[in-house]
């Protein structure tokens, strides 16, 4: 999953942008990732032996959850890498599965119905797949987040941000506004603390050759950059 991102080519229209907005570099560690769900899957491995063979069998729904709490942990160590990862589809999806399948193992413990301990394998089974298609995509979206230096007192120009929702009409250290696009990537504007600078960033939850150019995000980069720039030339 881990990529070289000093091989990649520049997203499209990064050149075009207001002086004030910079390029951030990647710090996407996916190889942690990659290295938990590799974990993940040795408990898995074993449930596929305890579901075909009839041996160990007051330890099935013991192993679920070991299996399963290996692949959240997982799960969280790549979504929390992205700040729009909740809002993609197949991270929802994925969500929803690996939520359903601790609901259902909890149920089938307390209940005591380890007679069903075959759908919460199928469920881990098919959470398997979801995070595997969900982390593969998020690892390859490698597209760099753009920055500029904001003041905590500008509040945001939400008339620069048409089609998005604000979540938060002044700056804070996390999101601020997101967007997403039809048959598009998922976009999201957020605040970052980084050393003493207070940061505005935008991150495009996309593949560094599929993201969209500035003027098809609906985002108006010359009002944020002057407001910037006003703002630290008053100091």
């Amino acid at each position: 999953m881990r990529k070289d991102y000093s091989t990649l080519p520049r997203p499209s229209g990064v050149d075009e942008l207001p002086e004030a907005w910079t390029e951030s570099e990647n710090s996407h560690q996916f190889t942690v990732t990659l290295l938990a769900f590799s974990w993940a899957l040795l408990p898995v491995g074993f449930m596929v032996l305890m579901a075909v063979f009839d041996r160990y069998e007051q330890h099935r729904l013991t192993l679920a959850a070991v299996a399963l709490t290996m692949l959240v942990l997982a799960f969280i160590s790549g979504v929390g890498q992205r700040k729009s990862a909740l809002l993609e589809p197949r991270v929802q999806l994925a969500t929803a599965t690996l939520a359903s399948t601790a609901v259902l193992l909890a149920l089938l413990f307390l209940l005591d119905l380890s007679s069903y301990w075959w759908v919460v394998y199928g469920l881990v089974f098919g959470s398997v797949a979801m995070m595997y298609v969900s982390l593969s995509y998020l690892a390859s979206c490698n597209t760099p987040a753009v920055h500029l230096l904001w003041d905590v007192s500008v509040p945001i120009p939400n008339e620069a941000l048409e089609g998005w929702r604000v979540v938060n009409g002044r700056w804070v250290n996390g999101v601020i506004a997101t967007k997403r696009m039809e048959q598009g990537p998922v976009l999201t504007l957020y605040g970052l603390v980084e050393g003493e600078a207070t940061l505005l960033c935008l991150e495009q939850l996309a593949p560094v050759g599929a993201s969209p150019p500035p003027h098809a995000i609906d985002l108006d980069f010359s009002t944020f950059a002057s407001l910037s720039v006003a703002r630290s030339a008053e100091e």
